[in-house]
C-alpha cells in the first residue's frame, strides 16, 4: 500500500486495496467534472489516469476547474493539468493525450473504466460506443445548474447512454456552479470504485438524479 493511503485502509479489505492501486483510468474531457476526477482519483492512489482532451484553458474555465489559474490560460488542458497533478508525487502515473475523440480512437488496452467529463451528448455518444466495442465499463454524470445525473454504463449493459438521453443535445452550454460540479464528480467516483472493487451496491440499470439546491437525490429504474 503507499505510504499516504493509511486513512483509507480500514475501508477496504486488503485485496479491494490492492486492486484500487492498480486501477487504469481513462478521463475524456479535462474540464470541471475531469479534473474533480482526476483530483480525487490521484489521491485514493489509482495507478495512471488516462487525461484526454483537445481543448486549450480559458478565463471561463477558472471557476471549477481545478487544476488551473490565470497563468494556464492558452495552453493545453491535459499538459497543464498534467502539471498541476504532477507536483503533488503522489505515485499516479499521468498519461496525456491532445486527441480528439472520435469512433477511430484507440481506447487504451489496460484501462478498467472510462469517466465522462465531457460537456456534450454527441461526445459522450462517442465514448458510449468506444466503451461498447472495447467491453469496458463507462460512467456518465451531466450537470446543468444545481441538478445532475450520473449512470453506470457496464460492458454487458443492453442500455446505453443514447437509449436514455437521445434528444439531449443542446447548442448552449449550461449555466455551472463549481461547488456542484465537484460533488457531482466525487459521487460519480465514488459510483466508479463501487462497481470496480465489487461491493454490492452499485448502479446498475439506474439512473442517480440530484437536486443539490434541495439536497434530493432520486434513483430512477431503466429496466
Amino acid at each position: 500500500m503507499k505510504n499516504y493511503l493509511k486513512r483509507q485502509q480500514k475501508l477496504f479489505t486488503e485485496a479491494q486495496q490492492q486492486r484500487l492501486e492498480e486501477l487504469n483510468i481513462m478521463i475524456a474531457g479535462t474540464g470541471g467534472l475531469g479534473t474533480n476526477q482526476a483530483l480525487q482519483l490521484q489521491r485514493i492512489g489509482v495507478n495512471k489516469i488516462y487525461l484526454y482532451d483537445y481543448d486549450q484553458v480559458e478565463v471561463s474555465n477558472l471557476n471549477r476547474q481545478l487544476c488551473y489559474g490565470k497563468n494556464d490560460i492558452g495552453r493545453t488542458k491535459v499538459e497543464a493539468a498534467a502539471d498541476f497533478l504532477e507536483q503533488f508525487d503522489l505515485e499516479t502515473e499521468i498519461v496525456v493525450s491532445t486527441e480528439k475523440i472520435t469512433l477511430a480512437t484507440e481506447v487504451p488496452a489496460d484501462i478498467d473504466i472510462i469517466f465522462d467529463g465531457m460537456d456534450n451528448f454527441e461526445s459522450r455518444f462517442i465514448l458510449d460506443q468506444l466503451a461498447a466495442e472495447n467491453e469496458i465499463a463507462f460512467i456518465h454524470a451531466g450537470i446543468e445548474e444545481f441538478f445532475a445525473q450520473i449512470m453506470l454504463v457496464l460492458p454487458e449493459s443492453e442500455l446505453r447512454l443514447k437509449d436514455v438521453f437521445a434528444g439531449s443535445e443542446k447548442k448552449e452550454l449550461p449555466a455551472v456552479f463549481s461547488p456542484a460540479v465537484t460533488v457531482t464528480a466525487s459521487i460519480q467516483v465514488l459510483e466508479a470504485l463501487k462497481y470496480l472493487l465489487a461491493f454490492d451496491d452499485y448502479l446498475e440499470n439506474q439512473l442517480l438524479h440530484i437536486d443539490l439546491l434541495s439536497n434530493q437525490m432520486e434513483l430512477i429504474d431503466l429496466k
